[in-house]
C-alpha cells in the first residue's frame, strides 16, 4: 500500500508523541491528559452529570446519585468511560451486595436503586448498559414495598408524646409550640418530606382548605428553590378544615407572612430538612415498633382516603403519583382487610377444602 507524503507525516508525528511518553514514563514523568482524552476520562464525565444533576434536580436527589458513583468507582478501576463493560456493572452489582449501612447489609430496594442510577449515568454519557452487553437478568431484583401504615393506636400514641416536644425534643418552660402540627400535617396531606418542608403559609387556599403543592424557583424563595419529584407532583391536597384553621391561627399569632414557611429550621428562614429525625424520635418515645418514618403517613393517607370510598383517580391526583399499579397495591390491600371481601375470596374455595380427605 501506497501512502500519500500527508499521511507519513502525520504518522511520524504520531511516533514522536509515543516516543516521548514513553520516554517520560521511564523517568517518571506523569503526563497531564489532553483536552480530549480528558473528555473520556470517567471521573470527567462523572463530574460533569453532577454538575447537571445539581443544576435540575433536588439536593437530595444530587447526593443520592453522588453516592452511586462513589461506590462504583470503588468497584471499577477503568480509566476512560468507553472502557467499562458488563463485567464491571456486574462486579458493581457484588460490590453493593457487601456493603452495609448501620451496620445492616443494604436491602434489596437499596441495591436495585443504586444500580439503576450507575445505569442512569452511563445513559447520559451515551454509553448505555444495553451497550455493554448488560442482560435483562443482570439487574437486581426490585423488591416492591409492601404498603404500610399507621394504626389509629400508634398514630394516638405519638400524638400524645407530641404534645410535650418540639422539634422532636422536650418542650423548654414556656415553649407554645410542639409538633403536633407537624404530625397532623403529614397525617391529613400526604405530602412527601421535601414537600411539607417547602410549603409556605401562601400556599393554602384557606376558603377552601386547600394546601397547593408547587415548585419553588427565582426570586421568590431566593435560597430556598424547590423542584417537585415530577410535573404531576404539582397539584392542590384537600386536608380538614380543623387543621387549616389551626396553621392560620399560628401565621397570626407568630406575625408570619405569606412567604414564610409553615415548618422552617431553627434559623426560621430555612426549610427545616430534619422533619424525619423528628418524627423518628417521637415514634421511639412513643414505643412505635418496626418502621417509623414520614414516607408511612403518606401511606396512611392513602388508604384512609381508599378505605373511605374515595376514587382511585382522586387520590392518585392528590398524592401526585402517576403509576396505576402503584395505587392498586394500596387497594389491593384495603380490600382484602375488608372482612365481607376477604371472606367472599375464601368462600369461593370452600368447597375444595375437604377434597381428598
Amino acid at each position: 500500500m501506497r501512502l500519500d507524503a500527508r499521511t507519513l507525516v502525520q504518522a511520524k508525528a504520531e511516533a514522536e508523541k509515543h516516543q516521548h511518553i514513553r520516554q517520560a514514563l521511564a523517568h517518571g514523568v506523569e503526563l497531564a491528559p489532553s483536552d480530549e482524552e480528558q473528555k473520556l476520562r470517567l471521573t470527567s464525565q462523572v463530574a460533569a452529570f453532577l454538575k447537571e444533576i445539581e443544576a435540575n434536580k433536588t439536593p437530595a436527589t444530587r447526593a443520592a446519585y453522588t453516592r452511586s458513583l462513589e461506590l462504583f468507582q470503588e468497584s471499577c478501576r477503568r480509566l476512560n468511560l468507553t472502557d467499562v463493560k458488563r463485567e464491571d456493572l456486574l462486579q458493581f452489582k457484588t460490590h453493593l451486595k457487601k456493603q452495609q449501612f448501620r451496620g445492616r447489609p443494604f436491602s434489596g430496594r437499596t441495591i436495585y436503586n443504586n444500580f439503576l442510577n450507575v445505569c442512569i449515568f452511563f445513559a447520559w454519557a451515551k454509553h448505555p448498559a444495553k451497550d455493554m452487553g448488560v442482560k435483562k437478568g443482570d439487574w437486581p431484583p426490585k423488591p416492591e414495598r409492601d404498603p404500610d401504615a399507621y394504626t389509629v393506636e400508634e398514630i394516638d400514641k405519638m400524638l400524645k408524646v407530641a404534645a410535650g416536644r418540639f422539634r422532636g425534643i422536650k418542650k423548654k418552660a414556656g415553649e407554645q409550640r410542639d409538633d403536633r402540627l407537624l404530625l397532623k400535617a403529614f397525617l391529613n396531606s400526604g405530602l412527601r418530606d421535601a414537600e411539607l418542608q417547602h410549603l409556605a403559609y401562601g400556599d393554602i387556599d384557606v376558603k377552601h382548605s386547600l394546601w397547593h403543592v408547587r415548585p419553588k424557583e427565582g426570586q421568590e424563595v431566593q435560597k430556598r428553590e424547590h423542584k417537585l419529584k415530577t410535573i404531576d407532583s404539582q397539584r392542590r391536597v384537600p386536608v380538614t378544615e380543623a387543621l387549616t384553621k389551626a396553621v392560620m391561627e399560628r401565621k397570626e399569632a407568630e406575625g408570619k407572612t405569606n412567604a414564610d414557611l409553615i415548618f422552617p429550621n431553627t434559623t426560621e428562614t430555612d426549610p427545616d430538612t430534619h422533619l424525619l429525625r423528628i418524627t423518628k424520635r417521637i415514634a421511639k418515645l412513643a414505643g412505635i415498633e418496626g418502621r417509623a418514618d414520614n414516607h408511612k403517613f403518606r401511606a396512611t393517607v392513602i388508604t384512609t382516603w381508599l378505605r373511605n370510598g374515595i376514587a382511585v383517580p382522586d387520590v392518585m391526583e392528590w398524592v401526585g403519583h402517576v403509576s396505576m399499579a402503584t395505587i392498586m397495591r394500596y387497594y389491593a390491600k384495603v380490600k382484602l382487610e375488608e372482612t365481607e371481601h376477604r371472606q367472599k375470596a375464601t368462600q369461593a374455595f370452600e368447597r375444595f377444602s375437604s377434597v381428598g380427605d
